[in-house]
């Protein structure tokens, strides 16, 4: 569409994991210069508060829920574990309660609600964070969830400081971030 393969910013390969604190800020900038967020959830997903921060920081830039599109990963051995594990994942998003979403640090779970609840009451942010989980997830009938599967070679996984962040494209921001 664009004339150019998109480029895709990934937060934990883009953000020094080393130095969390001083990229943060930038976060509305990266998330900004998005034309999609692509989540890719798994089963932790709505239990911790700085994932859900990047939507709701997301959509406060862009206004426009179209552009967020929630792919529900389900790790399992068969397609009935993967079918149990997809409608946990789904019903973790319908239960989605900011009051109970953990931050590896404190005083990071502590600033986040600071911020949600300066902008709408805890309850209201609940409400809006399960209903883009409802309206914007890959919702496919059966067992067609995303399917994971575990490694068994640990050192076939990339470390995030394999990768190499993605420069700017020309003409403008990223097309995705996850």
């Amino acid at each position: 569409e664009e004339g150019r393969p998109p480029t895709l910013w990934l937060d934990r390969a883009c953000i020094d994991q080393s130095r969390i604190a001083d990229s943060l800020p930038c976060l509305p900038v990266f998330v900004a210069g998005c034309k999609t967020l692509l989540v890719l959830a798994g089963p932790t997903y709505a239990s911790r508060l700085w994932c859900v921060m990047e939507l709701f920081t997301f959509m406060a830039m862009s206004a426009d829920s179209h552009r967020i599109c929630v792919v529900p990963l389900a790790a399992g051995e068969s397609e009935g574990a993967r079918r149990e594990a997809r409608q946990q994942l789904l019903a973790s998003f319908d239960r989605f309660d900011a009051a109970h979403a953990r931050c590896f640090l404190p005083q990071d779970r502590a600033a986040l609600l600071s911020v949600i609840e300066s902008t709408l009451q805890l309850d209201e942010f609940n409400r809006w964070v399960r209903s883009v989980f409802r309206e914007r997830s890959r919702r496919t009938s059966g067992a067609s969830a995303v399917p994971v599967e575990p490694s068994e070679e640990p050192s076939q996984l990339l470390e995030p400081s394999e990768l190499e962040p993605a420069g700017e494209p020309p003409g403008g921001g990223s097309d995705e971030v996850v």
